[in-house]
């Protein structure tokens, strides 16, 4: 007894400790030997201070499909989003500070992969200049206008005769007077992709690449969109045709994309710019890539005013194979004056790309900056204040002149450990600049698509991470500098169903409906209009809907009011509609949220609180006091008499109290929760424990904090371990 008298230190009863745990959540190792916060959901550190993150609000939906890719595009005070999913590229508008806009609208991919030039026409043959029977050998499928669904000819034979080669036809008779023939081909998405739940059946998923650059020829900006058949695999080696079109609609809200082709120029060749890898711009140039380290860039005229995206013939385009493996990505970087450059990652090298015209006719040069890097995904590489960061499949990249890698001591082997690798490529990176922060989205466990998010802020060299919040459940997104916060996707299919109404057979005097109709009782229009969406099926997995084109009602002396409503669809249905049959208004499906709007989650059926949460370190008399980590050594539990929160917080938090009675086991031995508000000045308790973790949270509608200085009030408490 003496000697656990001498062990007693008075001075220690009742003291007050500022509770001090340094900032990042540190999830490798074992919670006791960790010295900062051991868990956290939904939060952030600003300041070294732990916060909440910012909710999200549902401003565009889909019934489609998930969206792999995203670009956001500011321009003439419209803020342009393109997002693309296994079958369609789709467009959305909003305002450059408010997302209010409208949306999706699918983009028209016409047909064509090239283009040629006539000279002159009859209504069977046509004259393009020089010998282009390769261009147009026997059975070459051609057309003469590029929409959605153009009358297709077929080439007999190709004569030339210098200087020029004839062309006949065997089918149809030529209309008038064309002045452009394409060549014909399957559009990208056409029956080769079918979605069940997404992932799609078959041998290749879609993943998009965006940039975009204005084109004086066309006095507009202009997007590229490659529709990579890579999402299940990084080094796939299909190719498919780079795609182009306008910032801006066509007309009314259409978009119209074609594929780009070398068909311009002093000496077209008349091929698709086809890749297995994707596009992007290093201005004024375009570039694509692929397999086998091919690099390849289009021609660029001296005269600003002929410059065009289809010539990749001329003296300043390039083709070249710089490495052995698959270039997955390419962004540009800065450069001197007139001297375009960028970096281009392939599958275990980084290239650089730099243009210097003063060493023509070798017009460009390509470094391997490092030939020992490798790289998670094509869109795991992201941009911060001029320096390139990317998740490699081991470890974390920098670039900033040179290639360096990020120290990570706190959820390395968290990530690595449980990453899926076999959905490797859904793994996306993308920034919120106003918190320094850079995301890493990642599947985890046994998940197909991502599910939590390691977080490095830059500014402060911090690491942390989502903590599985339903928050981090995206699947691409995009951060412009002018649209003031995030805009990502989202990959669960949530949908809200209308009221079944049934199906009716057609009225004796009506005709009968196509594959694509069906006939209800009574006015319907107003809760079935054009471009609303039905089903007839309902359900949380993806069911098949289709989207209204006509919504009419008819009534007539034989028919009386309220007569009847037809509805007519886009496309054909895939079953057999019968009377009797139950039809649904559906909307929501994958939603396009913005965040860091508010603290709550807004969606189209409800408002709902964003749950976070943080939780300390271990505290104990063992490591030190609540003020500092430090072995002490002394074998008593300790003795909580009062914690005084410290928070700019709005609504009621929750603290709970979690203790062990060792460094290992999971025996654990709760107290708690305690409630209190931002006017809650103490909490008196009396709890005793060996080890003592804090744990606060935040879950309830508008509930946001921000953690101060917090004071315990502790004492020495029982030996016994």
């Amino acid at each position: 007894m003496a000697a656990d008298n001498q062990q007693q230190n008075t001075s220690q009863y009742t003291q007050i400790y500022s509770l001090a745990v340094p900032a990042g959540i540190k999830r490798d190792g074992t919670v006791f030997q960790n010295d900062q916060y051991t868990d956290g959901v939904w939060c952030r550190f600003q300041r070294g201070d732990p916060k909440k993150i910012g909710g999200y609000r549902t401003i565009f939906n889909s019934l489609v499909g998930i969206y792999r890719g995203m670009v956001v595009q500011p321009y003439n005070g419209v803020n342009y989003i393109f997002a693309g999913n296994y079958q369609e590229l789709d467009v959305f508008t909003t305002g450059l500070s408010l997302p209010d806009g409208s949306g999706p609208f699918t983009a028209t991919i016409l047909p064509g992969t090239s283009y040629v030039k006539l000279l002159s026409n009859t209504s069977t043959s046509f004259v393009v200049a020089g010998n282009q029977t390769t261009v147009f050998p026997t059975g070459t499928k051609i057309i003469f206008s590029q929409t959605g669904s153009p009358v297709i000819y077929t080439v007999s034979t190709s004569v030339f005769s210098t200087p020029n080669t004839t062309v006949n036809i065997s089918t149809g008779t030529i209309i008038g007077t064309p002045t452009t023939v394409y060549i014909d081909n399957v559009p990208v998405f056409t029956g080769d992709l079918d979605y069940q739940s997404d992932p799609s059946i078959g041998n290749y998923r879609v993943t998009w690449q965006f940039d975009s650059q204005f084109s004086p020829s066309g006095n507009q900006l202009s997007v590229f969109a490659h529709p990579g058949l890579n999402l299940s695999n990084i080094d796939n080696g299909v190719p498919t045709q780079v795609l182009v079109g306008g910032i801006t609609p066509s007309t009314g809200n259409t978009w119209n994309f074609s594929g780009l082709s070398d068909s311009a120029g002093a000496a077209p060749t008349y091929k698709p710019i086809s890749v297995d890898g994707g596009v992007c711009v290093l201005y004024p140039f375009i570039f694509v890539y692929g397999s086998a380290g091919y690099i390849a860039n289009n021609n660029v005229s001296t005269t600003y005013g002929d410059q065009t995206f289809y010539d990749w013939n001329g003296p300043l385009a390039n083709q070249v194979n710089v490495a052995s493996s698959k270039i997955v990505k390419g962004m540009p970087m800065r450069g001197g004056t007139n001297s375009p450059a960028g970096l281009f990652w392939a599958t275990d090298s980084l290239i650089r790309v730099t243009f210097t015209a003063a060493t023509a006719p070798i017009y460009w040069n390509y470094d391997i900056v490092s030939s020992q890097i490798s790289i998670m995904s094509s869109n795991s590489v992201v941009e911060m204040d001029g320096v390139f960061y990317w998740l490699g499949t081991d470890r974390f990249y920098a670039y900033n002149g040179q290639v360096t890698v990020v120290p990570n001591d706190k959820n390395v082997n968290y990530l690595f450990d449980n990453l899926n690798y076999e959905q490797r490529q859904k793994v996306w990176a993308t920034k919120v600049p106003r918190y320094n922060e850079i995301w890493f989205f990642y599947p985890r466990g046994t998940a197909t698509e991502c599910t939590d998010a390691i977080i490095y802020n830059v500014k402060d060299k911090l690491w942390y991470d989502a903590g599985q919040a339903t928050g981090a459940q995206r699947s691409c997104g995009y951060t412009t500098e002018l649209f003031p916060t995030p805009i990502w996707a989202d990959w669960n299919y949530n949908t809200i169903y209308g009221a079944a109404q049934t199906v009716i057979a057609h009225p004796a005097s009506l005709a009968a409906p196509t594959a694509s109709q069906f006939y209800l009782a009574g006015d319907q229009t107003p809760q079935f209009s054009p471009g609303d969406n039905v089903t007839f099926t309902t359900g949380n997995s993806f069911n098949a809907t289709y989207q209204i084109v006509s919504s009419q009602n008819i009534y007539n002396t034989t028919i009386g009011t309220p007569g009847v409503t037809l509805i007519t669809c886009s496309t054909p249905f895939s079953i057999t509609v019968l009377p009797g049959q139950s039809v649904f208004y559906v909307t929501g499906g994958f939603n396009i949220w913005q965040h860091e709007f508010g603290v709550n989650e807004i969606a189209l059926n409800g408002e709902f609180a964003v749950y976070s949460s943080i939780t300390t370190s271990d505290i104990s008399w063992l490591t030190g006091n609540p003020s500092q980590d430090a072995l002490q050594g002394v074998n008593l539990r300790m003795h909580l008499r009062r914690v005084e929160p410290n928070f700019l917080q709005t609504g009621t938090m929750a603290m709970t109290i979690l203790g062990r009675k060792f460094p290992s086991g999971t025996s654990t031995e709760d107290s708690g929760p305690y409630y209190f508000n931002q006017e809650t000045g103490k909490i008196d308790l009396r709890v005793e424990h060996r080890l003592v973790r804090l744990k606060f949270e935040s879950n309830e509608i508008d509930g946001n904090y921000e953690m101060g200085r917090n004071l315990i009030t502790a004492e020495f408490g029982d030996q016994r371990p």
